[in-house]
């Protein structure tokens, strides 16, 4: 079945959640290439394009300035929604069981909820320490702590009741 075939009135909730990752997921494979693509040759556009004439350099510079300022946003959105819409497709009811998908979908979902948790860990444990600046240190390890215990807790909650919950695509 084709990911722009229209779903049946009665398609069961996990099919439609899945067929919005995939086309999430097209999004972003179609959009982030360029965006990388236009931010590793960004010196060299903006050198062609401040010579240009006025009106020309105004009417591009405004275009150039939305595309590097949606182009990420967009490509960003259609990662975290792909994700999203994949994790949730799993513990819905579907037509088609697909065992291998879903277990690699909540492999990616598990690493992608945690990575901001081990990222301020990590900022907590590269905090520069200067001499004579003691408790400034140890307040903000402290409050990176803080941060990475709320970030963890809260993917504790998300995958909690996800992974200890019958799941009805799976009976």
């Amino acid at each position: 079945m084709s990911i722009f075939s229209s779903l049946p009135e009665n398609a069961a909730p996990g099919d439609r959640a899945r067929r919005r990752a995939a086309l999430c997921l097209l999004l972003a494979l179609v959009v982030t290439p360029p965006t990388i693509a236009v931010f590793l040759k960004l010196y060299s556009f903006w050198v062609n394009l401040a010579s240009l004439g006025e009106t020309a350099f105004t009417l591009l510079g405004i275009l150039s300035a939305a595309l590097l300022s949606f182009a990420p946003i967009i490509s960003a959105a259609g990662w975290l929604l792909a994700l999203w819409y994949g994790v949730e497709s799993v513990f819905m009811p579907r037509e088609r069981h697909t065992p291998t998908t879903d277990i690699i979908i909540i492999g990616i979902g598990l690493v992608a909820w945690s990575l901001p948790t081990l990222g301020v860990l990590i900022s907590a444990a590269l905090t520069p320490r200067l001499p004579g600046e003691f408790p400034v240190y140890l307040q903000s390890v402290g409050y990176k702590l803080i941060a990475a215990a709320v970030l963890a807790w809260l993917t504790w909650r998300y995958w909690h009741g996800k992974l200890h919950r019958k799941n009805p695509a799976n009976e």
